[in-house]
This record gives C-alpha cells, sequence and structure tokens, in this order.
C-alpha cells in the first residue's frame, strides 16, 4: 500500500507519529490527570485536595485553615510558590492563572463553559506510568481523500457539547468540504479561522475501534477549493486518553457513515 504514498508523506506521518508519542509521555501532559473538581459557590472540601475551595463571580477562592488531615500543613497549597496564608482569591478571573501547586503536582485552575472547577496534574498517575505510545492504525493512501471546499459568505458560530456533560462551548465553522467516500458524498464542515483550521469528525469505528468523542485533523493551511484531507493524521482529543478532559465536541453533522481505519485508535480498547 505504502508504494501508492509519497515519501515524503509517509516521513511526515511518521514524524508526527513521533511528535503524538512524545506530547503524551510528558510529566505533566494529558495522562497525568487525575483528578478534575467542580467549584460550588459554598466553601467544600475535595478529596485529595487540602482546606476549602470554592468560585464565585470573581473566580476561585481557598482557604487552607480548616485542613485538618494527618501529617499535611495548611499551608501545602502553594500560589505562585508562595503558601497561602488564610482565606484568599487564589485566581482573579480577569488575569491569567497563577501556577498553583501541591508538592509536585500541579493544580490547574480553570472555567469552563461559566464553571470553575481544579484539574490535578500527577507526574505519578497510573495512566503515565502505565504508557506505552499511542495505537494507531497503519497508513492508508486509500484515507488521504481531496474534497470540494466551499467557504461560507460570513463564519457562523454554532453551539457545540463537550466531553464533560455540563459544559457547552461554541466553534466557528468557515465552511464545508464534500468527499467522495465509498461511492458517496459526505460533507464535514470546518472550523477554526485567525490561522488554525480544524476538521473534527466520528465514523462507524467511534466509540469501538476509535476514541468515542471524536477526532481531529489539523489543516496545515487555510482551505482551498481543492482541500486534501489525510485521515491518517487523524489524531485523539484528550479526552480519548483521560476522564478529566473537558474536549469540545464536533460540529452538528460531522458523522461520517463509514468506518475510517486511519489515523489514531481508541487508547482505551483492550487488545
Amino acid at each position: 500500500m505504502l508504494s501508492h504514498v509519497a515519501p515524503e508523506t509517509h516521513r511526515r506521518w511518521e514524524r508526527w507519529r513521533e511528535r503524538r508519542d512524545a506530547e503524551f509521555a510528558q510529566p505533566y501532559g494529558w495522562l497525568s490527570l487525575s483528578a478534575l473538581h467542580w467549584l460550588d459557590v459554598d466553601p467544600a472540601a475535595y478529596d485529595g485536595l487540602p482546606g476549602l475551595w470554592w468560585a464565585d463571580d470573581a473566580g476561585i477562592h481557598h482557604d487552607p485553615t480548616p485542613d485538618a488531615t494527618p501529617g499535611r500543613r495548611p499551608d501545602a497549597i502553594l500560589v505562585g510558590g508562595e503558601p497561602v496564608k488564610g482565606a484568599s482569591l487564589v485566581w482573579d478571573r480577569t488575569t491569567a492563572a497563577p501556577e498553583v501547586t501541591l508538592g509536585d503536582q500541579r493544580l490547574e485552575l480553570m472555567e469552563r463553559g461559566g464553571f470553575f472547577a481544579v484539574r490535578v496534574r500527577d507526574p505519578h498517575a497510573p495512566a503515565l506510568a502505565a504508557y506505552t505510545g499511542v495505537p494507531f492504525f497503519d497508513y492508508d493512501p486509500a484515507w488521504r481523500l481531496t474534497g470540494h471546499y466551499r467557504a461560507y459568505p460570513q463564519a457562523q458560530e454554532q453551539a457545540i457539547g463537550s466531553a464533560a456533560a455540563r459544559v457547552e462551548m461554541s466553534t466557528r465553522v468557515v465552511g464545508e468540504v464534500d468527499l467522495d467516500i465509498d461511492g458517496t458524498t459526505q460533507t464535514l464542515k470546518v472550523t477554526g479561522g485567525d490561522g488554525t483550521w480544524l476538521v473534527s469528525f466520528r465514523d462507524a469505528t467511534s466509540g469501538r475501534e476509535s476514541a468515542g468523542a471524536c477526532r481531529w485533523i489539523w489543516l496545515s493551511s487555510a482551505p482551498a477549493d481543492d482541500l486534501v484531507i489525510d485521515f491518517n493524521f487523524a489524531a485523539n482529543p484528550p479526552c480519548a486518553f483521560s476522564d478529566y478532559g473537558t474536549c469540545p465536541l464536533p460540529p452538528a453533522g460531522n458523522t461520517l457513515t463509514s468506518a475510517v481505519r486511519a489515523g489514531e485508535r481508541n487508547p482505551r480498547q483492550k487488545g
């Protein structure tokens, strides 16, 4: 099969595979996610976190003093390298989130869809320790397709869901590409703009051979009339590896009826 694909294209795919493997091996990458705590307006304790946490329109608050965990100091949380001395607004939502640590864990303060959360990145997470690389289908040149792209007169903001059930998101749809797949024309919306363009999709393998939420193909340049979509570069979103991701889902209609056995496979599938 590889005799039908340009050697440079296959070398580019191999380099992409190497980068993807290295990306998920990082000590504080997506495989290090070990918890995601959605905060309420009332101060509350959360498993694995010292003190009390809550959120309001101002941002995220932390009070270390009520922590009575044996052997743990009340100033275990460091914000910007400094301990929190009392009930404080540790993240003013109008500014960039600060660096927050608990030992060698990193606590990611975040807002998604109007909800605030603390997400834990642990370099000793079991998923990271067990990681051996991203599973993938062999390169198949039959899945490097050229389709007809139609740009919208104006980009359309469309509501989409996310891997986190409570979080709604939106995306900017800039056009559509028609692809001839298994003898039928199937259409996918293209999202992005401002220098980045993305095709996210589901297909007949989703949730079994490939990730259930979706897969993503990043375009290397602005979409043109004749648009190459190489499904061999279909990448898993972070939520394919972790229950603590908040990945956006594809726009409505971006589900192919065919089984796309190209690109990355489902990392949670056994065997």
